[in-house]
């Protein structure tokens, strides 16, 4: 048995000087163009200080579990981390908030009768545990709302003192619309016919503007519910100002990228501008708004929620799909668009996974002189993966085109399939030497680095993260005897001549029984031409 173990540095010195600074993605030599949800259009990506990336990403209200919708935007923001910081070497500093004090938080304890921390820390364990099986790499820190009440009341005291929000007898806080002004950087308010925000929940009667929006919610001193002592009375604070108050503490008044679902444009993120903007005194306190479209259900008239009683697990979703699948479908999906979790659109996905997969395992097969792909020359084969990447690194710079760039690495293997000859091996020493393996393998490190920087891995011949002991390497050693007896039964059969009994029929249906047998512990084993190849079935 062939093992693949690519040596990068030997594959890229075929490789022309221009191929080269295109492989070793150096770089800033391409401009980064990105569509910024503030000013609605694609933007020159330039961050405060050149290579660095300052980004917040909100992070989930860990009252429950996490279903595929949250999967879905953080699998799809991982993308884009990978592709800024391997791509086009950014590095990146990236916090993830977390809400761990919430009215839902809270009416979950008091039902269960424990401790809101217990419900916050067990479902935030369970979202990390989740991300870790999607492969979503964790976050340069965590920011969470309980550990950081007293820097919450010091940022509203100051919007207070700056004339910006107001307090009220009953202990709450709000934030002043009227000193503040109609106009803003991202002013996307959803009003209804009696002016009133539709998804504003505060008291109305005590409020001076009906936009004003809370910043602290006071709460009866004798209460028996979560609540924190401050200048204004008993209370804990409002949604929107955890996330204004833990950026500014960690990135101060300047922020690169702000992410989120589409969700949140309004009014989290338009309330999030007004209050950091005030606090800090300046026109801008983010430069680029992500938001990630929105998984929704079959039909599409809806978005996944679980308020809505309409979500699937991520936990559940992994029982049928792997993560790599997963992460296939939002690959080959915009990161803006919506996206629907339904039949066709995941067997796209399993349609790509088996794709590579296949390939993978062609190019072993030609390796060992079971498939002629004789009638390409290495040339040919280096150009095409040449123009590949400049392609793919042209649409991953203009906003993240994943899926044109999924598309180039499925070209590349259908072109190179529509080579191969399974018909004619190649057992003439006179033609073995003009297959182009070399530049196969090529190839195969082409995609599988691609992969890799998707958050993606498929290894050569479908040998996925398997144990490297001794104890697997003996039982790759038995299994490739018992396919080359197999393969020799086959050939045997084929010589013999037929006679009344025909023994090459009953010969054939035992090498028949035998593959699916071995199909059911788990290998695979595939008949070529002249001989066998096996892999371990997932």
């Amino acid at each position: 048995m062939i093992k693949f173990q690519p040596q990068l540095a030997s594959f890229r010195s075929l490789l022309s000087s221009s191929y080269q600074r295109y492989y070793s993605s150096s770089s800033q030599i391409h401009d980064v163009y990105i569509y910024n949800s503030k000013i609605k259009s694609l933007e020159k990506f330039e961050p405060k200080y050149p290579g660095t990336i300052f980004w917040y990403s909100c992070g989930p209200t860990v009252y429950d579990s996490s279903h595929i919708g949250h999967a879905s935007t953080y699998v799809t923001f991982d993308i884009i981390h990978r592709i800024l910081k391997h791509v086009f070497n950014y590095n990146i500093v990236l916090m993830m908030g977390i809400t761990d004090i919430d009215d839902k938080i809270i009416n979950r304890s008091q039902k269960e009768h424990v401790h809101y921390l217990e419900i916050s820390k067990k479902y935030e364990q369970e979202f990390i545990d989740d991300m870790s099986k999607l492969n979503v790499q964790p976050p340069t820190l965590y920011a969470r709302v309980s550990e950081h009440i007293p820097l919450i009341i010091n940022f509203i005291q100051k919007l207070i003192d700056d004339g910006f929000a107001y307090s009220c007898p009953s202990g709450s806080v709000y934030f002043n619309m009227t000193r503040y002004g109609e106009k803003n950087e991202y002013n996307h308010h959803r009003m209804n016919e009696q002016g009133v925000s539709s998804l504003e929940s505060d008291i109305i009667n005590e409020k001076r503007n009906a936009r004003d929006f809370a910043l602290w919610k006071g709460r009866d001193k004798t209460a028996n519910e979560l609540k924190f002592q401050s200048p204004w009375g008993f209370g804990r604070p409002g949604w929107h100002i955890e996330c204004s108050a833990m950026v500014s503490r960690t990135f101060g008044s300047h922020l690169d990228i702000h992410s989120g679902g589409l969700d949140l444009v309004f009014p989290h993120h338009a309330n999030e501008i007004l209050q950091s903007t005030a606090y800090h005194g300046s026109k801008t306190w983010v430069n680029y708004w992500l938001h990630a479209g929105l998984l929704n259900t079959k039909s599409m008239d809806e978005k996944m929620s679980k308020s809505l009683n309409n979500t699937i697990l991520i936990r559940d979703m992994l029982k049928t799909y792997t993560a790599t699948q997963f992460r296939l479908f939002c690959l080959m999906h915009d990161y803006r668009s919506p996206r629907s979790f339904e039949s066709a659109a995941i067997q796209q996905a399993l349609f790509v996974d088996k794709l590579f997969k296949a390939f993978f395992e062609t190019v072993q097969a030609c390796q060992k002189g079971l498939v002629d792909i004789s009638t390409l020359s290495e040339a040919e084969i280096i150009t095409k993966i040449r123009n590949a990447q400049e392609e793919i690194v042209d649409v991953l710079a203009n906003n993240f085109d994943t899926p044109s760039a999924m598309t180039r690495l499925q070209e590349l293997v259908h072109w190179i399939n529509s080579h191969m000859n399974y018909d004619t091996p190649t057992t003439n020493e006179n033609t073995i030497h003009n297959i182009p393996t070399c530049a196969l393998f090529l190839a195969v490190d082409f995609i599988q680095s691609w992969l890799n920087i998707f958050g993606i891995d498929i290894s050569l011949s479908g040998h996925q993260n398997q144990n490297s002991s001794s104890d697997r390497i003996l039982l790759e050693n038995v299994i490739e005897k018992s396919v080359q007896f197999r393969t020799n039964i086959r050939e045997i059969c084929r010589r013999s001549p037929s006679d009344e009994v025909n023994p090459k029929k009953l010969l054939l249906e035992q090498c028949d029984d035998y593959r699916s047998q071995m199909k059911y512990i788990g290998v695979d084993i595939k008949d070529r031409h002249q001989a066998s190849t096996w892999s371990f079935k997932k």
